[in-house]
C-alpha cells in the first residue's frame, strides 16, 4: 500500500531537509511526497531549487503556488495531484522514524487515526490518547478538545475529497474543523493504538497583537459553519461555547488589553447564535470590560472565564 505524503511549504528549507532525511530512512519505499511552496522567499526558492536539483529521486514533487493563500489551499492541492489512495500530511517541522510509513500500510475505509506521538518543545513530553469511545470523540471537538494533531491521521483521498477537502476560508483550526466534518459523516474510521512514529515540534505560541484577531476570526467563522450546516441539540450546542474561552485565552496571553475588541464582537456572536445563554453573555461582557480598564487581575480573569466557558 503506498502512501502520499503532503507538506505545505514556507521559508522553510531546513525542515524539507529534515523530512527528506526521515523519508529516505523509512523501511518501506512505498512512498511520494509532494511539496507545495505557498510563495517563499526569493533566496529561499532559490536555494530550495539548488537543493532540489541534486535530489535524484522522481517521488519527490514540487509545486508552487502562483499567488500567496495559506496551508489549507497547499494541502488541497497536494490532495489533487496524489497518486495514490492513501495520504498524510506533514509539516515542514515535523519528525518521523524509520518505520512510519510502513506502520500506516494498513485496511482502514475512510480514516484512520494514530493517536500518539511525542511533543517536542520546553517540557519534551510524550502523548499517548485512550480513544476507545467513539460515540465522545465528536463531542470532544466541539467543546474544543482536540484530540489529535493534523498528521496523525491517514486519509483515504476518495473520503478526503468527498467530504470537501480542507477549508481554505480558515486561517487557524482548518484540521479541527475538517475533523469535526469528518466524525460528523463517517462512522468507517479506526483508532489505532500505536507507538509513536512521529515527532511534533510544538512553535511557542505568538504573541503579536494580530494573533487575537486572526484567532477570534477563525474561531468565528468555524461556529457559524457549525450553526449553518448542522442541527445540533442543545447538549452539543452548550459544548461549543468552550471555543470562546479559546478566544478569552489567546487575549491573556497575548496581554495587549487592546484586542478585547475582538474578542467582544465574538461574544456577541456567541450570544447571537445561542451558544451561550443571557447569564452568560452579561458575564463574559463585565470581565471584558474589566479586564480592558484593569480592574481585574490576568489571574481572576481567566480563572472566572475558565470556570464560566470552558467544558
Amino acid at each position: 500500500m503506498s502512501l502520499s505524503v503532503i507538506t505545505p511549504h514556507y521559508n522553510d528549507l531546513d525542515g524539507l531537509k529534515r523530512i527528506l532525511t526521515c523519508l529516505q530512512e523509512q523501511t518501506s519505499k512505498d512512498w511520494e511526497w509532494i511539496i507545495v511552496d505557498d510563495c517563499s522567499d526569493k533566496l529561499v526558492l532559490i536555494n530550495v531549487e539548488e537543493w532540489k536539483s541534486n535530489i535524484n529521486d522522481n517521488r519527490i514533487r514540487f509545486i508552487k503556488n502562483s499567488s500567496k493563500s495559506n496551508a489549507s489551499v497547499c494541502r488541497n492541492k497536494g490532495i489533487e495531484l496524489a497518486k495514490f489512495e492513501n495520504l498524510v500530511f506533514l509539516d515542514s517541522d515535523d519528525y518521523i522514524v524509520e518505520d512510519f510509513v510502513s506502520n500506516r500500510q494498513i485496511e482502514f475505509n475512510e480514516f484512520a487515526v494514530f493517536p500518539n506521538f511525542h511533543v517536542v518543545d520546553d517540557t519534551s513530553h510524550f502523548i499517548k490518547k485512550e480513544l476507545k469511545n467513539k460515540k465522545e470523540l465528536l463531542n470532544k471537538f466541539l467543546a474544543a478538545q482536540f484530540l489529535w494533531q493534523t498528521s496523525c491521521i491517514l486519509w483515504n483521498k476518495t473520503f478526503l475529497a468527498q467530504i470537501g477537502k480542507f477549508d481554505p476560508n480558515l486561517e487557524r483550526l482548518q484540521d479541527v474543523e475538517l475533523c469535526i466534518r469528518a466524525l460528523f459523516v463517517s462512522e468507517n474510521y479506526k483508532i489505532i493504538d500505536n507507538k509513536v512514529d512521529f515527532f511534533y515540534y510544538a512553535k511557542p505560541i505568538s504573541l503579536k497583537p494580530e494573533i487575537v484577531r486572526k484567532s477570534c476570526e477563525s474561531v468565528n467563522y468555524l461556529i457559524s459553519k457549525l450553526n449553518t450546516n448542522y442541527l445540533l441539540d442543545f447538549y452539543r450546542k452548550s459544548l461549543i461555547k468552550a471555543y470562546y474561552f479559546a478566544c478569552v485565552k489567546g487575549l491573556h496571553r497575548c496581554k495587549n488589553r487592546t484586542n478585547t475588541i475582538y474578542v467582544k464582537e465574538s461574544l456577541k456572536l456567541f450570544s447571537k447564535l445561542k451558544y451561550i445563554n443571557l447569564f452568560e453573555y452579561i458575564v463574559g461582557y463585565t470581565l471584558l470590560k474589566l479586564y480592558q480598564y484593569h480592574l481585574i487581575s490576568d489571574s481572576l480573569f481567566i480563572r472566572i472565564n475558565r470556570y464560566i466557558f470552558k467544558y
